[in-house]
């Protein structure tokens, strides 16, 4: 994982970044944290690293970063939900041809978005397998500048909960046939 935030914009000098940084971590709240620049960057690329870009909590931030949220309710059409949801369907029909699964895209979760010279998409779904059961999926994919779409990975999130189809009645079968033999002394 290469991306690490770079560059800032502070909420005290940038007024045009003021609504953006409200819309991340909602109204200034008096009780907000007073990190330094240094301890922000490190809170936030310590998020990015663990999560590999996945899973970052923007709300207590100060200042603006290369790194940010995607607003999927917004109206705008490189970045709102129907952007991402193509990029997710194109992702997790990619992944069904390399594993040979058949899972179908659902919705979109969340989004990140890196901008470098380009942008950077981290994107976090649900898709279904055959079976109608439920899976939460990360993507990241890399657009740059005045170039194509690049599919870096699509994978299922780590540490999922794990369920097989009908695994309740198979063990409590099994259970009780147990039983019935111990007691039978089979």
């Amino acid at each position: 994982m290469c991306e690490r935030v770079l560059y800032v914009f502070p909420w005290t000098r940038a007024r045009r970044y003021g609504a953006l940084l409200e819309k991340i971590r909602g109204k200034l709240d008096e009780r907000i944290h007073n990190h330094t620049l240094a301890e922000e960057y490190r809170i936030i690329n310590e998020q990015i690293v663990k999560s590999q870009g996945f899973d970052v909590d923007f709300s207590k931030l100060r200042y603006l970063f290369d790194f940010q949220p995607a607003f999927l309710d917004d109206s705008d059409s490189d970045t709102g939900r129907d952007f991402f949801r193509k990029l997710s369907a194109e992702a997790i029909e990619i992944y069904n041809e390399r594993e040979g699964t058949s899972f179908e895209f659902v919705e979109v979760e969340k989004a990140n978005i890196y901008l470098n010279s380009g942008e950077v998409f981290f994107i976090t779904f649900v898709a279904k397998d055959s079976w109608n059961q439920t899976k939460v999926f990360q993507a990241k994919v890399i657009h740059v500048f005045c170039r194509e779409i690049v599919h870096s990975f699509c994978r299922l999130k780590p540490n999922q909960p794990v369920t097989c189809v009908d695994e309740a009645p198979i063990a409590e079968t099994a259970s009780i046939s147990r039983k019935k033999k111990r007691k039978l002394g089979i």
